[in-house]
């Protein structure tokens, strides 16, 4: 079977309806952190029959899924974030969430939606496929550090991927549009403290001796 781009975007569209279903699926019942039940159980259903090598994590509701290709060739991981963000839902949408408190505001129902495609379409191509795929479903990326408890478990020494590859979705390009770049591309939200060292009193507009050291507020720079 020759595929061409073509051939990958008819396929995509005949699981585009499965998929968009998938997706809403997850939205309507979001999960925060490192405990997502209910989002593995729906991920281990959308890959049951497809005949991957599944595991789920032990420390963390994970689920990694090995496809074997046909032929020799590097392994290569595909990595989709499974957490909601805690926050309330007002969209109005069909589908909009069904837990008070949690929504999926992310865009992380979309990837996991989004890599169950991907499996889908790469174990149609099983036989010529050169390698391996694994396919990474992870709990708590919006700081619960998911990926570091699931490579503490041993995801990367069990599948010793040769090159990794996340994507992430947004709005700031039209529907069908990939965008990358070399080197960096996505900024982390990270806390860091600074300690200032030096002379300072109440707000006044002359120079004061006064001496103190104070310590700063927490800073979380926003992305």
């Amino acid at each position: 079977m020759t595929t061409t781009h073509a051939t990958l975007l008819d396929e995509a569209r005949g699981l585009l309806d499965d998929t968009i279903a998938l997706r809403r699926r997850i939205h309507r019942h979001p999960e925060i952190g490192l405990t997502l039940p209910r989002t593995q159980q729906v991920v281990l259903e959308a890959l049951d029959g497809l005949g991957l090598k599944t595991r789920t994590g032990q420390k963390t509701t994970s689920v990694v899924a090995t496809l074997d290709g046909g032929r020799p060739g590097p392994t290569m991981l595909l990595r989709a974030d499974m957490d909601a963000l805690p926050l309330k839902e007002d969209t109005g949408l069909p589908f909009a969430s069904e837990v008070d408190g949690a929504m999926h505001a992310c865009g992380h129902d979309t990837h996991v939606a989004m890599l169950v495609g991907a499996a889908r379409m790469l174990v149609a191509r099983r036989a010529t496929l050169p390698g391996r795929v694994v396919f990474m479903f992870q709990p708590g990326e919006e700081g619960y550090h998911g990926a570091r408890v699931m490579i503490e478990e041993g995801l990367l020494e069990d599948t010793k991927p040769d090159a990794a590859f996340g994507i992430h979705v947004g709005a700031r390009h039209p529907a069908g549009v990939i965008a990358t770049r070399g080197g960096a591309m996505l900024a982390s939200g990270d806390t860091f403290q600074i300690l200032v060292r030096g002379r300072t009193t109440v707000s006044i507009p002359f120079p004061s001796p006064a001496r103190s050291c104070r310590r700063s507020r927490r800073w979380s720079p926003v992305a």
